[in-house]
């Protein structure tokens, strides 16, 4: 198969997937408006025991993430009629379902959330979709002088937040008015947040990972606009690596799709490791006919009766599966698809054997082993720097310092030291260390494991348990 042949089933493959993620979407409105704004529930029956656990959608929520699925979708509505279609129609479902008096309250008491509460219109009014009545009234919050004045009111600016959740803002305000846009200010922002510095990929939280992946979002328009990045792309993407490994390894495969929008929303181009992590989450779509969102339980599902089944799959997976249409669509509206490079010659197979026998142990499997097992010698080895990451971060939360010393004794066999993860276990063997001489010269209690002292490590985490 020629390269161009390859490109363009990887084309058609991204529009079949922006497709069923503007179908879930649309599902997700129905279901979310269905009902009272913080329900789902379609009907007056109570919910079965195994969807009472679950959270109900919360329709505000809903429609403003569906709004940035259309938005992502526009730019390639060109290339399948079909996908025009559904941005249309859909964008028709949520308009009237996010302008009603609600909205109306919403700004009149709390201006200084106005952005917050009018994403959705925002969105669908740059998708042109208008409406003008929100439009004043928005405009008035955001101080806009009314018609007839020729003094503005004065605008209130809501509470401090987080530089990502400031970049959001300056997103949202430059979809607004364009006109008042300044990137200086967009940079200055950018560099306070998490892109800017690197990731502690061995205790990062799935909620430092976000942080990441909505900066990458909002900085760049879901992949509208070229972003000059606070540090090297080379190191932008190591630490991409490094939170994709964090991701699969929790089948967490939401947080993972948001993580690969790195490449195309920056306009990078994908490397084995993206090329592998894209495809552990499309097997799953393709095998259930969703990407199972992270509250998602095969087992619970099974448990529900026929006629719940669907609403479930939605209230535990939406999002999920909004974020990889979210993903294929910046795939197909930057060029940077989803390609796996050549692979060079001279790889030793020996490395995938020594990382899976770190592994050994551990109950439950991922679901990106299964798929790294059924690859070829070289294609393991592609990705073996992944399953390093894995390694050690299983051995720094059990606190197996033998194990991490395994870990980057592999990674020095193969070069591998310079990735985020091999030197932050590095750093942490040496204050492990450290800590166990400071014990030792206060006459503390200490107690050795495997291959060194864990006592130290252990009461770290204890001590920062206590104190967070």
């Amino acid at each position: 198969m020629t390269r161009s042949q390859t490109e363009r089933g990887c084309r058609d493959d991204l529009i079949r997937r922006v497709l069923q993620s503007l179908d879930h979407a649309e599902q997700a409105v129905q279901l979310a408006t269905s009902s009272s704004p913080t329900q789902s529930a379609t009907s007056d029956r109570e919910p079965t025991r195994s969807r009472s656990d679950v959270r109900p959608l919360v329709r505000p929520k809903v429609l403003a993430e569906v709004a940035m699925l259309l938005r992502g979708a526009a730019p390639i509505s060109s290339l399948d009629p079909r996908i025009d279609a559904a941005v249309d129609r859909i964008a028709r479902l949520v308009g009237p379902a996010a302008r009603g008096k609600a909205l109306v309250a919403n700004l009149c008491t709390e201006p200084g959330l106005a952005l917050d509460h009018a994403m959705t219109h925002v969105l669908l009014r740059d998708l042109g979709y208008p409406d003008s009545s929100v439009d004043q009234l928005l405009g008035s919050c955001l101080g806009a002088a009314p018609s007839g004045s020729a003094r503005p009111p004065e605008r209130l600016r809501g509470p401090e937040r987080l530089p990502h959740r400031e970049l959001e803002q300056r997103w949202l305000a430059r979809i607004w008015s364009p006109s008042r846009a300044d990137s200086v200010v967009d940079a200055q922002t950018l560099a306070r947040t998490a892109l800017s510095w690197p990731l502690d990929v061995l205790s990062c939280s799935t909620d430092d990972l976000y942080a990441v992946t909505h900066a990458v979002l909002y900085a760049s328009d879901l992949g509208r606009r070229h972003v000059v990045l606070p540090r090297p792309p080379a190191e932008i993407v190591a630490d991409a690596e490094a939170g994709l490994a964090v991701a699969l390894d929790a089948d967490n495969f939401d947080l993972a799709a948001e993580l690969l929008w790195t490449w195309p929303m920056l306009r990078l181009a994908w490397n084995p490791i993206a090329t592998f992590a894209w495809g552990v989450l499309t097997a799953r779509q393709d095998a259930l006919g969703f990407l199972p969102g992270p509250g998602y339980s095969a087992d619970a599902c099974r448990e529900l009766p026929l006629s719940e089944r669907a609403d479930y799959v939605l209230e535990t997976s939406y999002h999920s599966n909004l974020v990889i249409g979210l993903l294929a669509s910046a795939a197909l509206t930057t060029g940077s698809l989803p390609l796996a490079p050549g692979r060079a010659h001279g790889e030793s197979p020996r490395s995938a054997d020594q990382l899976t026998a770190l592994l050994a142990g551990r109950e439950r499997e991922a679901a990106w082993q299964h798929d790294f097992a059924s690859l070829d010698p070289s294609g393991q080895h592609a990705v073996a720097p992944l399953v390093l990451t894995i390694a050690l971060r299983r051995a720094r939360d059990a606190s197996d310092l033998a194990q991490l010393r395994e870990g980057l004794r592999v990674a020095l066999e193969h070069d591998w030291l310079a990735a985020p993860a091999p030197r932050q276990a590095l750093a942490l063997l040496k204050r492990s260390t450290l800590v166990g001489r400071l014990n030792q010269g206060a006459g503390l209690a200490g107690a050795s494991g495997r291959g060194g002292p864990q006592l130290p490590v252990v009461a770290i985490a204890g001590i920062a348990r206590q104190s967070g």
